[in-house]
């Protein structure tokens, strides 16, 4: 892909984008404006680089859903772009000791990010991935909605005067919960088995990795082809170890770093804490670390990178996943 010369810092909410332009080499800002968060914004947004579409890379900051049609319209543009966590952007703010804060200055910190960190391109995702995505997104609400069903059914019980109908309305609504959830678990293992049975089932073989955690691994990164290393799908997941290095805190490991993917992330973490009872592997590592005097949570997360590892070789290099392979079992 051809170097970008012109950087474009995007800040958007839910009705206007605030766009920052800098050229990249000399550092000079470009331009500095305000658009509609709909079509006709986005198409005046790319209007003045009509014949260098090729050499600008936009910045956009992860703003809930707000930015999701407008990377759609850069995608169908073959407009090069990087979506970046909001804590990142907050650092670099921080770093550079910048305080101001309104749309228009965020616009141009997302832009000055862009120019000195250099984010990776965003990598398109299928249209068999796009619909993965929708559906695990409607799932996991469905999911927390039924949970606070459930809690609100258990609470209800409680009380000293409660009647037949609030019981029946709250179990038939959590039996529509469940009817719905299992009807997307069908629609989920459907589209991966048509799309990417081949993968998903040797994600499958590795001890501890389910079908709810293979299909999303697929949905967000796919066969792995856009990715060289286990620790960039780590880092992409944000399953690393978090070090507070301060005061009386010192190297302490305060949980995972939360600069990533929070439903893999959700995912990964889950799945280590199945791997940590079932992968020899991945029992071997976290009784040595427990062992050693680490923080469950701790070991816990080296489990989940020690499960990227493994799924990695394993679809990366068209391995077999073999539980028993050069364990030594800590007595």
């Amino acid at each position: 892909m051809k170097e970008s010369k012109i950087i474009l810092g995007c800040d958007l909410s839910k009705d206007k984008i605030d766009i920052a332009s800098i050229e990249k080499q000399s550092n000079i800002v470009l331009s500095e404006k305000e658009e509609t968060n709909n079509l006709k914004g986005f198409k005046n947004i790319i209007k003045p680089y009509s014949s260098l579409l090729c050499e600008i890379h936009v910045i956009v900051e992860a703003t809930g859903n707000y930015h999701i049609k407008f990377t759609d319209f850069l995608e169908s543009k073959s407009i090069k772009f990087s979506i970046v966590n909001p804590l990142r952007i907050k650092r670099f703010a921080q770093m550079k000791m910048l305080r101001l804060k309104t749309d228009k200055a965020d616009a141009m910190v997302i832009a000055q990010y862009g120019v000195e960190q250099a984010p990776e391109a965003h990598r398109p995702l299928t249209a068999a991935q796009k619909e993965l995505k929708a559906l695990g997104t409607v799932r996991n609400h469905l999911i927390k909605q039924r949970t606070m069903t459930k809690n609100l059914l258990h609470s209800h019980k409680l009380l000293s005067t409660t009647t037949k109908e609030s019981v029946s309305a709250i179990k038939s609504t959590l039996k529509t919960f469940n009817a719905e959830i299992e009807k997307l678990d069908d629609k989920i293992e459907s589209l991966v088995k048509d799309n990417y049975n081949e993968t998903y089932t040797k994600l499958l073989s590795i001890k501890g990795i389910g079908p709810k955690t293979a299909s999303g691994t697929i949905a967000y990164l796919g066969n792995l082809n856009n990715f060289d290393s286990y620790k960039q799908i780590a880092s992409f997941i944000g399953i690393t170890p978090a070090i507070r290095q301060s005061g009386k805190s010192l190297n302490k490991t305060t949980g995972i770093t939360k600069q990533g993917n929070a439903n893999l992330r959700t995912l990964f973490y889950l799945a280590a804490l199945s791997a940590s009872r079932s992968n020899l592997a991945c029992i071997e590592l976290y009784n040595r670390l427990i062992l050693n005097g680490k923080q469950k949570k701790t070991a816990i997360i080296a489990v989940a990178n020690k499960l990227i590892k493994q799924l990695f070789a394993i679809i990366k290099y068209n391995r077999t996943f073999i539980n028993n392979y050069n364990i030594k079992l800590v007595s």
